[in-house]
């Protein structure tokens, strides 16, 4: 508030002094400035989030463009080609993947179905790192602000990396998807450190204080 403020009296002073296009870049550096305030991991949300998220989603329809700064590789983690990844899912983000996909669905259902209700964050791991990989066998720590983040519920199976239906592939890792309370993370980095039974590790790092 105290930064709108600043501006706005800066707006008042400049009309004696400036042209209206000095005026027109100082009123656009505010929108920018007021737009980017509200960026971030946010839970629980609104009821504008939501409906920004609706919007996002259905703009954007199934082929979930948006999705792609959700997603990382973790590029010292791989078995021949294949490289493994994460892909984190915000309250924000599940409720625009909602959106890309339901039919007949309006920002008003959105409100309806996800304003006021529990919301959960998610952490989608596809982890690959030798061929015939032990199932159960990798380490996750989640950790933000030095501290170790617990889940509330964990899934995990092999992963099997894509091929055509002609070629046999074994399994080189593990698929394994995390489930947090959405209150339990804040608008911070978020690391995600894992070790895997042949004494690999690797970090990778998200800001979810760019991440809604």
């Amino acid at each position: 508030m105290w930064f709108a403020q600043g501006v706005f009296m800066t707006l008042k002073m400049a009309s004696k002094t400036c042209s209206k296009y000095a005026l027109r870049f100082l009123a656009l550096s505010l929108s920018f400035a007021i737009v980017g305030t509200a960026a971030g991991y946010d839970s629980p949300l609104s009821e504008i989030a939501i409906r920004d998220a609706y919007f996002l989603g259905n703009k954007a329809g199934q082929g979930g463009a948006f999705l792609a700064e959700y997603n990382r590789a973790i590029p010292e983690l791989k078995a021949g080609s294949c490289v493994s990844g994460v892909r984190v899912e915000t309250p924000f983000a599940h409720v625009a993947v909602h959106a890309s996909q339901a039919h007949n669905y309006s920002a008003q259902d959105a409100v309806k179905e996800f304003f006021g209700k529990p919301a959960f964050f998610r952490i989608h791991l596809e982890i690959c790192y030798e061929v015939g990989a032990p199932e159960n066998s990798i380490r996750i720590k989640v950790v933000q602000n030095k501290k170790s983040i617990q889940w509330s519920s964990e899934s995990r199976s092999a992963y099997y990396p894509l091929a055509d239906e002609l070629t046999q592939v074994s399994n080189n890792g593990e698929r394994i998807d995390l489930e947090f309370p959405a209150e339990r993370l804040e608008s911070s980095e978020l690391a995600i450190r894992i070790d895997t039974p042949d004494a690999q590790h690797a970090e990778t790092l998200l800001p979810l204080q760019t991440l809604r």
